[in-house]
């Protein structure tokens, strides 16, 4: 390992933090937020905290667009770590464009059998075919685990998705009309190419060094000060990762970390009990989600646990947007009545 946790020499610019590390990095939606406000990865993959950025860098006194000096990604998957490359390289990620475009008249179900035949991603090589691939194949099949559909790319061609898409996902569509937003039968395809295509170039050229193991990875070295470390391991008792990572490993690794100087930060279904023993600091953030909505519910919480005093007015704001969704619920449970005639100002 380098003595220099950096591997290039970013160019100057403006930044609330010199460097920002994802241990489970997967789409890495916590950097893209933190480097441009709104940004979100270009592909939808479970459990991916796109959701949840915005409050998870406001508990680090942080906001979306503060930008990092320099972003770490630990990833062992060899096809999310396909798109992490495409994220830091602006000439792979419009080459692997091109080569979207190129599909855009293919059968969708053909072209996801022919991408599907030709085996596993392979990382590295690192080259646009397979991170277009990538981009295309959805499921464990062939690059890992993509979503299906994804949301928010263009203005939908068809007429009814105007009407109705909105905010939502083209899944949701797909369950009124059988097809997707630019007219694909819904299936094993992911969005359309001239969709797809636009996304991947615009989520680039962010100065990154990119790992496969966190677990491999030296925070023993100086860490400049300010450095943020977040990880999102696999939930206990939850469908795992393709790579085992149990917490008996990513914790004594975040202590690393902790150690090292680093300001530390890791999401879970519940606090950490081994770090909140230690004297971390454990928030719910399960009313925090933005976008598409899961139903409220205890089964679907979201903490964040972190080994410094989270921002005084993002945790209020965590509590209250949590008061206010577990009173939403009561109310749909006809426990009380909110709104108008409930007080709510």
């Amino acid at each position: 390992m380098s003595t220099n946790l950096l591997t290039t020499d970013p160019p100057p610019r403006r930044c609330a933090i010199p460097l920002l590390v994802e241990l489970c990095a997967g789409t890495a939606a916590l950097s893209l937020r933190l480097e441009r406000d709104g940004a979100r990865p270009p592909v939808s993959r479970m459990g991916a905290k796109t959701g949840y950025a915005d409050a998870i860098l406001a508990l680090a006194g942080l906001n979306p667009g503060n930008k990092a000096k320099h972003y770490i990604w630990c990833e062992p998957d060899d096809g999310v770590r396909l798109l992490l490359h495409a994220y830091r390289d602006a000439e792979l990620a419009r080459a692997a464009a091109d080569i979207i475009r190129s599909w855009a008249d293919e059968e969708p179900r053909a072209l996801w059998e022919r991408l599907r035949a030709e085996g596993p991603a392979r990382c590295p090589p690192v080259d646009a075919w397979e991170v277009a691939a990538a981009f295309q194949v959805i499921g464990g099949d062939r690059k890992g685990a993509w979503g299906t559909f994804f949301s928010g790319w263009a203005t939908p061609l068809h007429p009814a998705a105007q009407r109705h898409l909105g905010p939502t996902t083209c899944e949701s569509y797909r369950e009124k009309y059988g097809e997707d937003v630019r007219g694909w039968p819904c299936g094993p395809t992911g969005a359309h190419p001239d969709i797809q295509a636009p996304r991947i170039e615009e989520t680039t050229g962010l100065p990154a060094t990119i790992h496969d193991d966190a677990r491999t990875l030296d925070p023993s070295v100086p860490l400049p000060g300010g450095t943020l470390v977040y990880i999102d391991p696999p939930y206990l008792n939850t469908t795992g990762y393709a790579h085992d990572f149990g917490r008996e490993e990513w914790v004594p690794v975040l202590r690393r970390w902790a150690d090292a100087g680093a300001r530390c930060m890791v999401s879970e279904a519940e606090p950490i009990p081994e770090l909140v023993a230690d004297g971390w600091h454990a928030v719910e953030i399960t009313a925090m989600r933005q976008g598409q909505k899961r139903t409220f519910s205890r089964q679907q919480a979201e903490w964040v646990t972190c080994n410094f005093e989270p921002d005084a007015r993002a945790a209020r704001a965590c509590e209250w947007a949590l008061e206010q969704a577990e009173r939403r619920e009561r109310a749909m449970a006809g426990g009380e009545q909110v709104g108008l005639f409930g007080g709510e100002e």
